[in-house]
């Protein structure tokens, strides 16, 4: 039986913060246990230090930025930039989502620049539909899932898609109330604030975020959104269970 519980299944440490925190918070503030689970120990999230040390650092960031939140935190233990698109990371996934029972999921997009966000949106959609079958072999002992749960792509990075323009989303999350709180989530993360920022004058990884949710707000007239696409493909629930959780600041589209 679903729990009450939001599951967000990120490729690394820092991406549910920056794509879904005020989404989170707004559900946290709403009674719903949060479930921050990243793929990826960060090996890659340095130039400088070496792989042991900088997913120290990490998951230590993490830590405080789940806690920011009003998060639980776990890893699955991935090397950083080695998610395939494969048969035991499904598995992983398929237990993962089991042992949780979620009424919701938010995970990345199925395209994005990165292939670790990619692959996890793609997996994710690949272990949704097993978790449900009780013959899909899995080491675990909790229960297949009744139904499938809700699922939500977050935006990519930049909000960009393979054309270069602005993706479309179906929902849009009004997150005016709680944006400094997100961005205090995301920065947390400092290991990554610079590494993130490009050698070409950039701006910053925390204005940027605020900038993308700036563009999302204005799509609903708001000052700050979180942009989703409900998965609505045949045996997915069709409600918006954002809307009827959050009420007016979901806007669907």
């Amino acid at each position: 039986m679903k729990k009450k519980q939001v599951l967000a299944i990120g490729a690394h440490y820092d991406d549910m913060e920056q794509f879904c925190g005020g989404t989170l918070i707004l559900l946290k503030k709403k009674g719903f246990e949060i479930v921050i689970a990243v793929l990826t120990s960060g090996e890659c999230g340095s130039k400088e230090l070496p792989a042991k040390e900088i997913v120290r650092v990490r998951k230590k960031e993490a830590k405080i930025g789940a806690r920011i939140i009003g998060a639980n935190l776990l890893c699955l233990g991935i090397r950083d930039g080695c998610i395939s698109y494969g048969l035991p990371t499904v598995k992983k996934l398929v237990k993962l989502i089991r042992e949780y029972q979620p009424e919701i999921i938010i995970t990345h997009p199925t395209i994005d620049y990165m292939t670790d966000h990619a692959h996890t949106g793609q997996l994710v959609l690949w272990a949704v539909p097993e978790a449900t079958h009780p013959n899909f072999p899995v080491q675990t002992k909790a229960p297949a899932l009744e139904s499938q749960p809700y699922v939500y792509n977050t935006d990519p990075q930049g909000l960009i898609g393979v054309d270069g323009q602005i993706v479309r989303v179906n929902t849009i999350v009004d997150i005016s109330d709680v944006i400094e709180q997100k961005l205090r989530a995301f920065a947390s993360h400092k290991s990554q604030m610079g590494f993130l920022k490009s050698n070409r004058n950039q701006i910053d990884a925390v204005e940027k975020t605020r900038r993308w949710a700036a563009t999302r707000g204005q799509q609903s007239r708001v000052l700050h959104g979180e942009g989703f696409t409900q998965q609505l493909l045949e045996q997915y629930p069709r409600r918006n269970i954002l809307a009827d959780i959050l009420g007016d600041k979901v806007f669907t589209l």
